[in-house]
């Protein structure tokens, strides 16, 4: 991960405003949005998602003038009442695991559920592998947060309760979290105006976000923030993310891998406990990503005590 980060700075990739000085209500210098017809097209993952019973993935948020975010709305049966969780995907887009977080969550919480993509509306697929070397620039932390708050305020034209708004993150989405709850920067007040508390899962924490993090460091948090990390996560190691001091709880499993939520078998099919086919790769070497029924069980009933 650190040559890909000096690979970055070497080519001037990604250089966003300090997120101390940003105007919250603009993308000033942030990831461009690409015309509608140039958008990526995940092919046949969109209709996963109203083939379980989800909203459709369709551009629906528009994004301050530069563009539509497009996302998966899957409201409750009581939406102004219910819960609401915005799913951050990783840098390696949205996928199955997101189909079955989400629900997972209306079956735990009876929640309304956003999944918000950060890419194919920029026209790309994810931010790792071909892709990150395909562009001179990444979808960095700071532009995500940008997305975020549309979300919010997309949310709140809806009448949704902001006390009972909350945040999920995983991977990079999870540095996304810890970014937004970050006290006093730029848009923090934005923030706080249309989420109440932050879920990091297997965080990714050092190269997504380092110009930004050099500017404004991340954390301490404004919010309350749960963050829950593996031992066996060799790709995004938790000894790499030190904001975690600053979390209102932090639990560590040292047997869970990077994603222990993966949909090992697609959207339709059950999850198999223990199954290790999944693999992300680092510093050359092929990681597993493992799926734990118990740790996912255990994951959901953690996140009700932290809402209580």
């Amino acid at each position: 991960m650190r040559k890909i980060l000096l690979f970055i700075l070497a080519s001037g990739g990604i250089f966003s405003p300090d997120p101390t000085t940003a105007n919250p209500g603009i993308y000033a210098d942030a990831a461009p949005f690409v015309e509608k017809d140039k958008t990526f097209d995940p092919g046949g993952l969109t209709q996963a998602f109203e083939k379980v019973g989800l909203g459709r993935v369709m551009q629906q948020i528009p994004a301050h003038g530069q563009g539509t975010l497009m996302a998966s709305w899957s409201p409750s049966t009581d939406p102004v009442r219910s819960p609401t969780f915005v799913i951050l995907h990783g840098g390696g887009g949205i996928g199955s695991m997101h189909i079955k977080m989400a629900l997972d969550l209306k079956n735990e919480f009876d929640a309304n559920v956003l999944i918000l993509d950060s890419h194919w509306a920029r026209g790309r697929k994810s931010n790792v592998g071909p892709d990150f070397r395909r562009y001179s620039r990444m979808i960095s932390a700071t532009d995500r947060v940008h997305d975020l708050i549309a979300s919010g305020e997309w949310l709140a034209k809806k009448g949704i309760n902001p006390k009972l708004s909350y945040i999920l993150g995983e991977s990079q989405g999870g540095m996304v979290v810890m970014r937004a709850l970050t006290e006093n920067t730029g848009f923090s007040g934005e923030v706080k105006k249309y989420f109440s508390r932050g879920i990091v899962l297997w965080p990714a924490c050092v190269w997504w976000d380092s110009d930004h993090t050099r500017a404004h460091p991340i954390g301490p948090f404004h919010s309350p923030l749960l963050v829950i990390s593996g031992g066996r996560d060799y790709g995004s190691p938790i000894s790499e993310c030190s904001p975690v001091k600053h979390a209102t709880k932090h639990l560590h499993w040292e047997e869970a891998t990077h994603a222990w939520m993966i949909a090992t078998h697609g959207p339709y099919r059950e999850r198999e406990d223990g199954n290790c086919d999944a693999k992300t790769e680092s510093k050359n070497q092929k990681i597993d990503i493992c799926y734990s029924e118990a740790r996912t069980k255990e994951t959901w009933r953690i996140v009700k005590d932290f809402l209580k």
